[in-house]
């Protein structure tokens, strides 16, 4: 059975053909987009996941709650880092984030982060839940980041 992996990322789409498209031709993953916070929480309802990639900066989706998390950041996504929240209410179940009850069976060392932030700026938030994995979105990386993130965290190998 292939392992099932998730990308949570809001310009997926824009991405499909330099980032996405190695690990669907791949064949070795069952691959599943989210491009917003609310979708991603439906699927993680739904289906479990070996590998969860996470971008810092997320639309909220139609949630009421992640929407008002949002607007109190100013309807900005680099200021709302709805996918740092979300870490947080799957790693930590904090109901401050999110009334509801996040699905249930998530450890740190299933999930990694891919954004544009620098490592540095968000440290502490992946210190603060045990998450390893990291790659910076720059130009010049390879196609095939995406496989490499995902073995990564399947592995449970530092990057």
């Amino acid at each position: 059975m292939k392992p099932r992996v998730l990308w949570i990322e809001d310009s997926a789409r824009l991405e499909l053909r330099n980032l996405a498209a190695p690990v669907y031709s791949s064949g070795r993953f069952d691959f599943n987009l989210a491009e917003n916070v609310t979708s991603a929480v439906n699927l993680l309802k739904v289906t479990s996941f070996d590998a969860i990639v996470v971008d810092v900066r997320l639309p909220p989706g139609v949630d009421p709650y992640w929407k008002k998390l949002y607007q109190n950041a100013g309807a900005d996504k680099v200021n709302a880092q709805l996918g740092i929240k979300l870490l947080h209410w799957l790693i930590n179940k904090d109901h401050i984030i999110h009334p509801d009850d996040p699905p249930n069976g998530f450890s740190a060392n299933q999930l990694g982060v891919f954004t544009v932030e620098n490592r540095e700026d968000i440290q502490d938030e992946l210190d603060a839940l045990g998450i390893s994995v990291f790659c910076q979105k720059t130009t010049g990386l390879p196609d095939a980041i995406l496989i490499k993130i995902f073995d990564t965290i399947i592995d449970h190998k530092p990057m």
